[in-house]
């Protein structure tokens, strides 16, 4: 009888277990020293990458770069050798991330008296759709600061503060562990490229000053391109798809510090393929964001460039992403824009 009794606890008994199991992952160690993920790497770099910018000794003035994948190449590479004497750039972008995460970083930077010469903050439509989830996921889980999450949690869509809190609950969730990667070291003996100390992706960021220079073609493959779209298309701009506001409200938070400050700022709407293009058409994003977001950067007399017609350089990487080797010119624009008094 007792035994019987026993084993309808065992059940509980392992729930209990596990749920003390699950404390372990909400220890600072999985947020900083383990890189479980593609996205991890990308938002621990920028802590180093932070300190780098903080201990700086070059007299050359600061550009700054903030804003998801497609600012990824943002940097002074393809600069003519007189602008790489005079400017240099720190690209903090990062996968998906939303303007809040922008917004953190800058205000960390005014906080540490960095005061840029040039900030340039690429936005796209795709991240202002509230239901897309990407607040909680990258942001949160891999770039939020505690400090952060107090302040402005609340002005967050309520399915992501939902998505917060569970995390909350049930920590492995937030640490997003990647099977895959796992046992794909695990049988190349790369077990130590989960530390940011022996990651072989962090250095690379770091000789471009945070900048990703991956994203390369040599001509554009338009089949794969039309696939592509369509790919990103069911990804992104499905029926439900929606500009919301919540992303708008951060773009303001940033443009009032960049004023408070009287930092130039630019924000950028980049260039996407022309087929991809036409699924924003459909959606009408060139009034229902693009006019919009050049309204909110004027009231703050600050520029906005839409690259999707002030720019031209069609060849991409993928159909929402041009090639590195558009970045030159994409650069050698701002700077141009910048120079005009």
């Amino acid at each position: 009888m007792k035994n019987t009794k026993f084993y309808l606890y065992t059940p509980l008994i392992f729930i209990g277990f596990l749920f003390l199991l699950d404390k372990l992952f909400s220890l600072p160690f999985f947020k900083n020293e383990i890189l479980t993920n593609a996205n991890s790497e990308y938002y621990r770099h920028r802590v180093k990458l932070f300190e780098k910018l903080k201990n700086r000794t070059d007299d050359k003035k600061l550009i700054l770069a903030f804003g998801d994948s497609r600012a990824y190449s943002y940097s002074e590479i393809a600069f003519e050798a007189k602008r790489k004497d005079k400017y240099t750039v720190y690209n903090f972008s990062a996968p998906q991330a939303v303007v809040a995460y922008s917004l953190q970083t800058f205000q960390k930077m005014i906080s540490n008296h960095i005061k840029p010469s040039l900030v340039i903050l690429a936005v796209s439509p795709e991240g202002f759709d509230d239901s897309k989830g990407i607040y909680n996921s990258p942001f949160l889980r891999f770039g939020a600061t505690d400090e952060f999450i107090e302040k402005y949690l609340a002005k967050l869509p309520e399915n992501e503060q939902s998505e917060y809190n569970f995390d909350r609950i049930i920590n492995f969730r937030k640490i997003e562990f990647n099977y895959k990667i796992f046992f794909d070291r695990l049988l190349n003996g790369k077990l130590n490229h989960f530390s940011p100390k022996h990651n072989p992706f962090l250095p690379i960021l770091d000789i471009s000053n945070g900048a990703q220079l991956a994203y390369m073609t040599l001509g554009n493959d338009y089949k794969a391109l039309e696939k592509d779209t369509l790919r990103i298309k069911n990804i992104y701009l499905g029926k439900n798809f929606k500009v919301d506001d919540t992303s708008f409200y951060f773009v303001e938070e940033f443009l009032k510090l960049a004023n408070e400050n009287q930092i130039p700022t630019f924000i950028v709407w980049p260039r996407v393929y022309s087929s991809y293009k036409k699924e924003y058409d459909r959606f009408n994003l060139d009034e229902k964001f693009g006019i919009r977001l050049k309204t909110i950067t004027e009231k703050y007399n600050q520029k906005y460039f839409n690259l999707n017609t002030d720019l031209i350089c069609d060849e991409f990487y993928d159909a929402s992403h041009q090639s590195v080797a558009c970045f030159g010119k994409n650069m050698n624009f701002f700077v141009d824009e910048f120079e005009i008094k």
